[in-house]
């Protein structure tokens, strides 16, 4: 079980320049359904654009927010600007990208699952770090799909004893995408559950603001719009 709040992305930009720690987020494993190979991807938490170790105005205006998947290999950056006419994806190999990436992955050293209700209720009102493992199956299934991620917002009531997960962001794979890599094939969700047997995920895409001369749309702008719900099998795991 991964240590999410322990664990990090570290980039080193080229000729000694600047070096960058920023903490995971989610990660997203696939397993290939006739070799069993697999390959895991991290998500890097948010953070906004920004020039650097100047004594002046930090913030770049228009601002954007920067986030990133990464794997062993490959990495594939994300800045969401305010229109998403200007959001783009930057795809690099780690080590043509900068001059070298660390992936610092820490494990709680003793986890259990959590089987019902009543023990997630317990865990979460003692204050114990959970991380749930959702397992989901391609339309295809020339693929599996395990997500691992904290849950940073667990809802639940004492009597009776229920449960409900609302938290992200994570990535989920984008089962229609058509492009080249599989890291390009990622988009960014939250998801929302109350039970084991099925997760609803909301993603984030361009969504149309206002109308204008023929009904045309004002300006677009990238937020979590569009709801997809699947059939999962979830666990819900605490660190002791």
């Amino acid at each position: 079980m991964i240590d999410f709040g322990n664990s990090y992305m570290t980039f080193f930009s080229r000729n000694a320049g600047n070096i960058a720690r920023i903490q995971l987020d989610a990660a997203c494993t696939l397993t290939d359904a006739t070799s069993d190979a697999s390959e895991t991807f991290y998500l890097i938490a948010p953070c906004r654009a920004e020039r650097m170790y100047l004594d002046t105005q930090l913030f770049q205006m228009p601002n954007y927010e920067f986030s990133g998947i990464f794997s062993d290999r490959e990495c594939l950056l994300v800045r969401t600007h305010w229109t998403s006419e200007r959001d783009n994806r930057e795809y690099g190999l780690n080590r043509g990208r900068f001059e070298d990436v660390h992936l610092d992955i820490r494990t709680f050293a003793a986890a259990r699952a959590l089987g019902d209700a009543t023990a997630i209720v317990a865990a979460t009102l003692e204050n114990r770090p959970l991380v749930a493992r959702t397992e989901l199956s391609l339309t295809d299934r020339s693929a599996r799909v395990m997500l691992e991620y904290p849950v940073k917002t667990m809802n639940v009531l004492r009597e009776p004893p229920r449960f409900q997960v609302d938290t992200g962001p994570l990535i989920l794979p984008a089962f229609a995408s058509t492009a080249e890599r599989r890291i390009e094939r990622f988009e960014l969700a939250y998801v929302v559950y109350n039970s084991f047997d099925r997760a609803e995920f909301i993603l984030r895409t361009p969504v149309a603001l206002g109308n204008g001369a023929g009904a045309r749309p004002l300006a677009r702008t990238t937020d979590y719009s569009v709801i997809k719900m699947v059939a999962a099998r979830t666990e819900i795991v605490c660190a002791e």
